[in-house]
């Protein structure tokens, strides 16, 4: 009889009702917060189980009630990846060097767990952002990697691809030596924003900020260390207000060097509904993690996510049809999973991907 994996379910908490009627399947919990987690023997048992209850966006709420639905037999392992300011937890660093978990340490837990039981897993990730290189080289991808992807066999990631709706919130383009890119956005409100730097001629670019004849910010990128998993250079940052908003980005001339390729530069607005980009707009949107290569990308057959989108190998990898909101229409992937690991659970994620396929006819839950 085929055994089921666990679903690893990562969200931003689990109400009290919702906690109720998964109780006789939990057998894991972890609060990346706190760090604190349980696990139980069969199962948690019901005063931990009560004092991890919350959810203040009732989102996890819903997702693990769609999963409980879709996979009843399923084991489950939950991972409340929020804190108090309902912002997803990530690792944080101080020098260097690690100083707080996030949420990949709390999946990587899960999947020590799964092991540790015997049991295969597939997590269920219903939220995404713009927060890394987006192409498979930022840190929490390098985390992800140590458990999923080719040739890692029973262990499987689905993430909401976002929601294909084609808002302005990618820009890229590659600045040579000597020459100056002006990018322009239009802020609505606040905004975060997210740049990467890659192909580095010289570290020495300068970024400003301006409002109309007003510098608000300037950059040194001679100030900005390289990551050390991926040798780029990460910049955050807010701008305040409404209007618009141009980034000027200089790299000065190299002598000797006039042939170089340049810098490529890519630009993502974390808060989305915020802003958007003017020009250098890039149609490349795919939330991470489901733009992570190891992961299996959920989107809609009506978004807009990519020009490769609907090709066999590109993101997102599973294209649903129909409407609503894709981060409660993930759990009929997860669950789809789940059944095919049940069966074959020496399958990796491209084992998996190719028996769904693209546009896939989601098997019925249960075997």
């Amino acid at each position: 009889m085929p055994r089921w994996p666990a679903l690893i379910v990562i969200d931003s908490g689990y109400s009290q009702t919702a906690l109720e009627r998964s109780a006789a399947r939990v057998v894991g919990i972890c609060d990346v917060y706190k760090w604190r987690t349980a696990s139980g023997a069969p199962f948690v048992d019901a005063e931990r189980l009560a004092s991890f209850a919350g959810d203040p966006m009732n989102h996890g709420s819903i997702v693990l009630e769609k999963l409980a639905t879709l996979a009843p037999e399923a084991p489950i392992v939950l991972v409340r990846a929020y804190g108090p300011d309902v912002k997803l937890i990530r690792t944080t660093w101080e020098e260097g060097r690690q100083a707080a978990p996030g949420w990949t340490e709390g999946y990587l837990w899960a999947v020590t767990l799964c092991k540790g039981l015997g049991l295969a897993s597939v997590a269920n990730c219903s939220f995404g952002g713009f927060t890394h290189a987006m192409d498979g080289t930022g840190w929490e991808s390098f985390q992800l990697g140590q458990a999923i992807g080719s040739g890692k066999p029973g262990h499987a990631l689905v993430a909401a691809a976002g929601p294909g709706d084609g808002r302005a919130t990618h820009a890229a383009w590659v600045t040579l030596p000597g020459e100056q890119c002006r990018v322009e956005v239009l802020q609505k409100q606040t905004s975060s924003y997210n740049l990467w730097a890659s192909g580095l001629a010289r570290q020495d670019w300068l970024l400003e900020v301006w409002h109309g004849d007003r510098l608000l910010r300037s950059f040194a990128g001679q100030q900005v260390p390289l990551n050390f998993w991926n040798q780029r250079q990460q910049l955050t940052f807010s701008i305040e207000g409404s209007g618009e908003i141009l980034l000027k980005l200089a790299c000065p001339a190299i002598s000797g060097h006039e042939e170089s390729a340049g810098t490529r530069f890519d630009c993502w607005i974390e808060a989305g509904a915020g802003a958007s980009f003017l020009n250098h707009v890039d149609p490349t949107l795919i939330a991470e993690p489901a733009v992570f290569p190891q992961v299996i990308s959920v989107g809609l057959q009506s978004g807009s996510y990519a020009a490769s989108q609907s090709w066999p190998d590109g993101k997102p990898d599973v294209l649903l049809p129909d409407g609503g909101v894709i981060s409660f229409r993930l759990p009929e992937v997860t669950a789809a999973v789940a059944t095919v690991l049940a069966g074959e659970p020496e399958l990796d994620v491209d084992g998996v991907r190719a028996r769904l396929g693209k546009y896939p006819r989601l098997p019925p839950p249960g075997f």
